[in-house]
Order: structure tokens, then C-alpha cells, then sequence
């Protein structure tokens, strides 16, 4: 049920404007009461519709507009029922029951109906997604997933935000507790929404503004208010470094680099990133866990005239690229520089049989090592670069382990990275540290991955400002 406060909130006027889509516009006539917060992007932000090729800050804006059957709590690797107010696992863990809660509306005020979900749900059964998901049945209030093996990760995946369900006509209307009310090239703007089923948000409006800045500090995330505009107020900080750069080599290529050469590329990436978390703050060094010793001794060895090189563009990246491309031209080799652009590195058409190298990211929070799991099941590059019987190994270790308890599944995909990282597979290069700046007079900031912050617990206290 709407409490009383949620019932004259949704049948004020001011939110009587329908929904709209990024190329609209609405303004209301007067704003909501609650509270306000603008917070900055360094590039214009997709549609928000449910996607696994998502980069972070589009990530976390699917998670404040759309959600899944189970959620992950802000900050949190453990699902919480979200859509669903209960699961029941069968005995033999090949069928799970998903009690749907009554009364959902989507953000176009429309009432929801099992069928609607269950189309959303039947896209991904048997994808990477949700591998062991033959099918999906609906009874009224009643979803039952049915597995071709047990896997007691299933509730993890479905908290996944890819796996949260859209509008099956109006993908960028959600059930999240916030809508979209205005989506250009210079700005996001969200309003929590009436009947969202969770507790009411405080934040009743948070906009996103583009701006274009320089490329030193495209980790920094400033927040402000309608009075911290107007005049200047202590500013509190908040930090995470929780991806980590990496390398890896083309193992498939007929031309192959030899292991004498792929030691002295390594050798040079890793002088590159020394000398580059020396000089920059925002660039770390990599946790000890993720420090293993190598399996490889460096010695000089003769390089091909030519190699290439795909990676994700960042601008911490694209300096990385062009000191790695210099220092190989010295030593007689072109790099021919291939920048993936965020939200393409699992796009086809990428040619990745054609690479030697490849410069991506990966989590470093131990917590969120099931994040590996989700690049082995979807990366076109894995499956161009290591060998087949690598991947067909490492798919049925998986498949085993999602049968058993979900601790331990975490344990074998920290195994499984310490693994890839002691024989090189992938070579750990460098942390990137993301920063949030915030008004000293906002208060329940709560920080996940990137340091991107929770707007349904912001709030001002206005006796701080």
C-alpha cells in the first residue's frame, strides 16, 4: 500500500507530467518538496535502460531507475529480495519461486502485470546472463525459474543490474525509485518516484550535468546544492580505487608473440605504470592481493617490426597507450593503437582475433570477484585471446562450483584470478582512485563502486550550511 504522505505526493500536480524519453523534456511547475542535488559526468550519458555493456556511471543510474526480481543494497555484494518479496528454492535446487510483490507501478503510472515481467525475464534465460535457466513460467503474483543444473548463484545474477526488467515498450521506464524526467546531451534529471515500493527517498530531484573537463581529473564527481551554488561551504571527500588496469596477450594468433617477447612487453608496461602512479595521483598502485610474483624472467629479445594493440579509452589509458606505442618505436616496432570507447568493449565487430595486446579493466574489490565471472562469460576478447581448452576448463570449473556453496564459488574465482595473474594471463598495472566531493551540509553519502553515492539516502542538513 502507498502511505498517505507517497498518496499526495503522486497526486500533486506537479506530478501529473507523463514520462518522457531522452530526446523530451519536462519541467515542473514547481519543485517537488525534498531535497535537490546536481552532480557532474565528464561525458554525455546513454539512454538508461537495463544493459550488461555499461560503463560505471550508466551502471549506477540503471540501478537508481530500474530494478530486478533481487537488488544488491548500495555498497553491498549480497541480493536482497527487491521485486520479489520472497524466494523458495526446491529440494533438488532446479526450480526457484519468486513471489512478486502486489501493487507495482511503472514510472508511466501504468499498473504492472506478471506477463510483463515474464517477457523481460524469458530474454535472458540461457544467456550469460542466467546460463542455467531453461525457462521462466508465470502464475498471477508467481514466477518460477527453471534450471538445467542447480546454481546458487542465481539470485546473485539476477541482481545484476542487466537483469533488471524495463517496460517491454518503454525500456527507459523503470521501477526504481527514481524516474527519468529529462534526458539531453548536457544533463540527466531524475525525481524519485510515488510509488516506488522501498522507503521514500529524501532526494526529490537529482540532476546529472555533463561537463566536459580536463582529462586529469576525469575520476572526480562533484556534488552540489541549490544553496552550495550560491555560496561556498566546506567541502567533505570521499575515495575508491576499485578497478585495477590490465594486460593481456593474443595466446590464438597464428603470429603469436614468444613468451621472451610478451616478458620484455610486460617488462615496459610495468616501467609505464610505475612511472605514471609516481606522477599522478589519481593512478595507485595494485593491492598486495592482486601483487603475485612472475612467472617470468625478463630478457632483451628482438620485437616483431609490428603489433596492435586494443584498449579501453580512458584518459589515463590513452597516455598509457601512446608511452607504451613511443617506447616500442625505439626499439623497431610500431604499436598500432586501437581505442574501444566505454560501452564497446563487448560490442561485435571489435576484430579481436586481429590483436596481440589488450589494455582493459577489471574489479579489485575482493568482494566483487564474481565480476571476473561476468567478463569470462561475456568477453569477446577472451574467447579470441586464450586458448580453447583454457576456457573450456575454466567453463566447466564454474559450472561445477555454482552447484555448491556461493562462498566458495567466491573462493574459486579469487583462485582462478591469483591463477591467470601468477602465469600472466592477465598482468595487474595500476589502480585508478575515483573521487566524490561533497557539501559539508549533505549528509547519509554512501559510496559504491567508483565512488558513485546512493541518492535515495541523501539529505541536507540545512543547520550545516
Amino acid at each position: 500500500m502507498l502511505d498517505e504522505n507517497g498518496l499526495k505526493e503522486k497526486l500533486h500536480p506537479r506530478f501529473s507530467s507523463p514520462h518522457t524519453s531522452a530526446s523530451e523534456s519536462v519541467v515542473f511547475s514547481a519543485a517537488p518538496e525534498g531535497y535537490h542535488f546536481t552532480l557532474s559526468s565528464p561525458r554525455p550519458i546513454p539512454a538508461i535502460v537495463p544493459a550488461f555493456f555499461a560503463v560505471h556511471y550508466r551502471r549506477h543510474l540503471m540501478r537508481m531507475v530500474h530494478v530486478g526480481v533481487m537488488r544488491f543494497p548500495h555498497g553491498c555484494t549480497d541480493p536482497v529480495p527487491a521485486l520479489a518479496h520472497h524466494n523458495i528454492k526446491s529440494d533438488d535446487g532446479l526450480s526457484w519461486r519468486f513471489y512478486i510483490r502486489q501493487g507495482l507501478v511503472w514510472h508511466n503510472e501504468q499498473s504492472v502485470s506478471a506477463a510483463q515481467l515474464l517477457s523481460q525475464l524469458q530474454r535472458l534465460a540461457g544467456t550469460p546472463l542466467l546460463p542455467y535457466v531453461e525457462r521462466i513460467t508465470a502464475n498471477d503474483q508467481l514466477i518460477v525459474f527453471h534450471l538445467t543444473q542447480p546454481d546458487e548463484m542465481l539470485l546473485h545474477r539476477l541482481a545484476h543490474p542487466a537483469c533488471s526488467l524495463a517496460h517491454p515498450e518503454e525500456p527507459t521506464v523503470g521501477l526504481g525509485p527514481f524516474r527519468v524526467i529529462e534526458h539531453t546531451d548536457e544533463c540527466v534529471k531524475l525525481a524519485r518516484f510515488a510509488f516506488w515500493y522501498g522507503e521514500k527517498p529524501l532526494a526529490a530531484t537529482v540532476t546529472v550535468e555533463t561537463q566536459l573537463r580536463r582529462a586529469d581529473d576525469w575520476g572526480l564527481i562533484n556534488m552540489e546544492t541549490p544553496r552550495s551554488k550560491l555560496r561556498a561551504e566546506p567541502v567533505n571527500t570521499l575515495s575508491s580505487a576499485d578497478i585495477f588496469s590490465f594486460m593481456t596477450f593474443n595466446q590464438l594468433k597464428r603470429a603469436a608473440l614468444t613468451p621472451p617477447q610478451r616478458a620484455l612487453v610486460l617488462h615496459i608496461a610495468r616501467s609505464i605504470a610505475q612511472s605514471t602512479i609516481e606522477a599522478e595521483a589519481d593512478i595507485l598502485p595494485v593491492p598486495d592481493w592482486l601483487t603475485l610474483p612472475s612467472a617470468s624472467s625478463f630478457s632483451p629479445a628482438p620485437l616483431p617490426p609490428s603489433l596492435s594493440m586494443a584498449y579501453l579509452s580512458t584518459p589515463d589509458t590513452d597516455k598509457f597507450a601512446d608511452a607504451l606505442a613511443r617506447n616500442l618505436s625505439r626499439r623497431g616496432c610500431r604499436l598500432v593503437l586501437t581505442p574501444i570507447y566505454n560501452g564497446h568493449w563487448h560490442a561485435p565487430g571489435k576484430n579481436w582475433e586481429h590483436m596481440d595486446i589488450a589494455l582493459g579493466y577489471l574489479s579489485s574489490r575482493r568482494e566483487a570477484v564474481f565480476t571476473v565471472e561476468e567478463r569470462w562469460r561475456h568477453s569477446r576478447m577472451v574467447k579470441a585471446f586464450w586458448p580453447v581448452k583454457t576456457q573450456r576448463l575454466i567453463g566447466a570449473m564454474l559450472q561445477r562450483s555454482a552447484m555448491g556453496d556461493v562462498s566458495h564459488h567466491r573462493a574459486l574465482l579469487i583462485r582462478l584470478l591469483r591463477h591467470a595473474i601468477r602465469h600472466e594471463i592477465i598482468t595487474p598495472l595500476y589502480l585508478k582512485n575515483f573521487t566524490l566531493r561533497y557539501p559539508d551540509s549533505v549528509q547519509g553519502v554512501k559510496c559504491g563502486p567508483q565512488c558513485m553515492p546512493d541518492y535515495t539516502s541523501l539529505w541536507i542538513d540545512t543547520t550545516r550550511c
